[in-house]
């Protein structure tokens, strides 16, 4: 009995999101987690993680490289991702740490960094980098920051380096945000430069919504390939990116926000247990799969999916049939780049 009231008592916590995303929520979760999904070594393994100087990334990585991965930090601001690097190696006392400086948004710089990185296996993948900007800015490949950096640039990265993670039977992990909840997914407003007038936080649920679905995606059209690919959610977090971006947020909320290494703790799992091998498509929070349309009126349709596929494909400029092959576009944008 004491186990069904506890079950019940948990499940009104989680409904009640703000109980289930700070940090009690977390630490409630955390007692149904087995300390030996993490009990691994992944020395001889590859990791990336972009974003990785600071937040969510940086904790990732301190994970990673703890459990004896090396980790390339693929960081926007080289110099900041040195410093945090630096720290990382004395934290964890790992020399399998390394930085390559890598703007996601910059679908060129993309492509640079996947021509470094694909001549190797890469075991781990994970798409972390995020921006929210309170005003519209656009990218030298004419796409919405917001977009291009949360969306098309990781779905670019993915698809260069898709046979270095099919070497290694990899594992893709994307970063969303609790705040996609609350959209439908919405092709046209995404593609279409965003809300008038913009509206950053919105823009920033509705690309994370569709990092949801592309990983859904990815799952489904890549099926057979030997990639694992996964999605989650961290929780309210205190990280830089909240203190700078969300000030309102974090101030009504920073005693119970969550440590970065809580956030990421999901991570740090679907990147190394066995215990996420082979579940594929998903999308979890504390390690544990969660319903990705819980509000009503929030599911997308079939042709919304293949819509938001089909517009990746053209702003990435990659081949539709074969996602790591470059298509004419990219191989112009590169002819210009060059």
């Amino acid at each position: 009995m004491s186990g069904l009231l506890s079950g019940l008592l948990d499940a009104a916590l989680d409904a009640s999101v703000v109980l289930s995303f700070d940090r009690n929520g977390y630490r409630r979760h955390a007692r149904r987690f087995d300390p030996k999904d993490l009990d691994v070594d992944l020395a001889g393994k590859t990791a990336l993680v972009t974003g990785a100087n600071s937040g969510l990334g940086k904790a990732a990585a301190r994970g990673l490289a703890s459990l004896g991965a090396r980790v390339v930090m693929l960081c926007r601001d080289e110099a900041r991702g040195r410093e945090a690097c630096a720290e990382l190696s004395r934290e964890t006392g790992s020399r399998e740490l390394e930085v390559v400086r890598l703007d996601v948004s910059d679908l060129g710089d993309v492509r640079r960094v996947a021509a470094v990185l694909a001549g190797e296996p890469v075991d781990v993948l994970v798409h972390n980098a995020g921006v929210l900007p309170d005003r519209r800015a656009t990218t030298s490949d004419g796409l919405e920051l917001t977009l291009a950096t949360n969306l098309v640039g990781p779905f670019l990265l993915t698809g260069l380096l898709r046979p270095a993670l099919e070497r290694a039977g990899g594992r893709v992990v994307h970063v969303s945000s609790g705040g996609m909840y609350t959209q439908k997914l919405d092709v046209d407003g995404l593609f279409g430069g965003g809300l008038e007038p913009f509206d950053g936080v919105v823009q920033y649920a509705r690309t994370k919504r569709a990092l949801v679905v592309l990983n859904e995606l990815l799952a489904e059209r890549l099926a057979g390939s030997g990639v694992t690919f996964s999605a989650m959610h961290p929780g309210w977090a205190d990280t830089p990116a909240v203190r700078s971006s969300l000030p309102r947020f974090h101030a009504l909320t920073k005693g119970i926000l969550r440590s970065p290494e809580e956030g990421a703790d999901t991570v740090v799992w679907l990147a190394a247990s066995a215990a996420a091998v082979g579940r594929n498509g998903l999308f979890w929070f504390d390690r544990s799969p969660v319903a990705t349309t819980p509000i009503p009126g929030t599911r997308e349709t079939v042709e919304e999916r293949g819509r938001l596929w089909a517009e990746l494909v053209e702003a990435a400029g990659l081949d539709p049939a074969t996602p790591a092959r470059e298509g004419a576009r990219g191989r112009r944008r590169r002819t210009r780049g060059s």
